[in-house]
């Protein structure tokens, strides 16, 4: 494909994302599919809840414009997206349920169908088929907004087999570890996107820059063609996103959308610089460019853990939302946040271009911005929560040193009556 027919293919995908959102924030309004304030989230008035729908269609009608998905795959899987869509948000979820699970088996089928005799060798068909159980996981999370952590996690953990099996694991390590590295690899990057979709455009707009990176990378250092295309299309129906979602959130992409995007930048890392026996720099790209979730996702977890508050339970204590107490509006804290990863990606090309021993010194240049922002941060984090924690424990004491108060004169008028 020369440069001109994929331009044109990333014009149209973005222009096909940006079309779908707008339409589903008139049907998310419609049939009351939305997200409401509550305590544990940062937004302030109720918005649209179908993002996810718009990115992950949109992206299968741009890989398909770019030849990477068959034509039949892609409308099995678009009408199968619609349907079960319809049925899950007008609250028929057994029958969501049957057509989630005949839309993945239907796209399966047709890829037994259109490669008999190379199978496994379509990678990114298959990847995308995991992509979908992904997404309608999160979706039915969207709408039930109560589904059990274990739940989730079951289903991110068979979304990574069939990617594992299929599109291939890190070949960097003896084969059992690099499995295993390759899966928790794809389970963290999963949440980790999840995680940071609590402030406009935050989530979107780093996978994007996160996509665009790797697209850039695979086109010209790592010379893989294929991962550069499905990268720049991510980019591409991300940009198209973003207006509806930054600064002023019309709608939100939810873990639908959220946990997709972890699951298709997880497997672009692990293609695009993983799969070679050779340990070199290069392995470090797609932790580095993928830095800022899991740097959140790390914060968050060790913070919630000092101040004894459960980890898989929202909250307002994200390296987002600090940023904000500490004087940035919400819109400047994401830009900021938007830099850091740019800035990120800039390093990480030079690192690649560098012998061991510059690479290194840019490597702690990343090491050292990122554990400064996080110290600056827990100070924050520690002002507002292991205070609230204290109070609790002191109010605690109060409460039972009042208990005991009241109880004692009762009980010595009790002795009184004896004597």
């Amino acid at each position: 494909m020369n440069q001109s027919t994929l331009l044109l293919s990333l014009t149209i995908g973005a222009i096909i994302s940006f079309i779908i959102t707008r339409i589903l924030i008139k049907q998310a309004i419609r049939y009351n599919i939305v997200d409401k304030p509550r305590a544990d989230r940062f937004h302030t008035k109720t918005t649209a809840l179908m993002g996810g729908i718009a990115i992950v269609m949109s992206f299968i009608i741009g890989a398909t414009l770019l030849e990477i998905l068959p034509l039949l795959w892609s409308s099995i899987a678009v009408c199968g997206i619609t349907l079960s869509i319809y049925l899950l948000f007008n609250n028929k979820r057994r029958r969501a349920i049957a057509s989630c699970f005949i839309t993945v088996l239907l796209c399966t089928a047709s890829i037994l169908y259109l490669y008999p005799e190379n199978v496994v060798e379509n990678q990114y068909v298959w990847l995308f088929t995991g992509g979908l159980i992904i997404f309608f996981t999160g979706a039915f999370d969207d709408k039930s907004k109560a589904m059990e952590p274990k739940v989730k996690l079951f289903f991110q953990i068979v979304a990574g087999s069939i990617a594992i099996t299929v599109v291939g694991s890190a070949e960097f390590l003896p084969p059992v570890l690099s499995q295993l590295f390759t899966f928790f690899w794809i389970i963290g990057v999963i949440n980790a996107l999840n995680l940071i979709d609590n402030m406009n455009g935050l989530s979107p707009g780093v996978a994007a820059l996160i996509a665009l990176s790797f697209g850039i990378f695979a086109n010209i250092y790592f010379n893989n063609v294929e991962v550069a295309a499905v990268s720049l299309m991510l980019a591409a129906v991300l940009i198209g996103f973003l207006p509806n979602n930054f600064p002023n959130a019309r709608i939100f992409m939810g873990d639908s959308g959220s946990m997709f995007l972890g699951y298709i930048l997880s497997m672009i890392g692990v293609s695009l610089s993983w799969q070679t026996p050779e340990i070199n720099i290069g392995i470090l790209t797609p932790i580095l460019l993928i830095s800022y979730p899991i740097f959140d996702v790390t914060f968050v977890t060790i913070n919630r853990i000092r101040s004894g508050r459960p980890i898989y339970v929202g909250g307002k204590d994200h390296s987002s939302h600090l940023l904000v107490k500490y004087g940035l509006s919400p819109r400047n804290a994401v830009l900021l946040i938007y830099a850091l990863c740019t800035l990120t990606a800039f390093i990480t090309y030079y690192i690649n271009t560098l012998d061991f021993a510059y690479a290194s010194t840019a490597l702690s240049v990343i090491v050292f911005t990122f554990s400064i922002l996080g110290l600056m941060l827990t100070k924050l984090h520690d002002k507002e929560y292991m205070k609230k924690k204290n109070e609790t424990v002191i109010g605690q004491e109060s409460e039972d040193v009042t208990r005991i108060t009241s109880i004692t004169p009762n009980v010595s008028k009790k002795y009184r009556k004896v004597d």
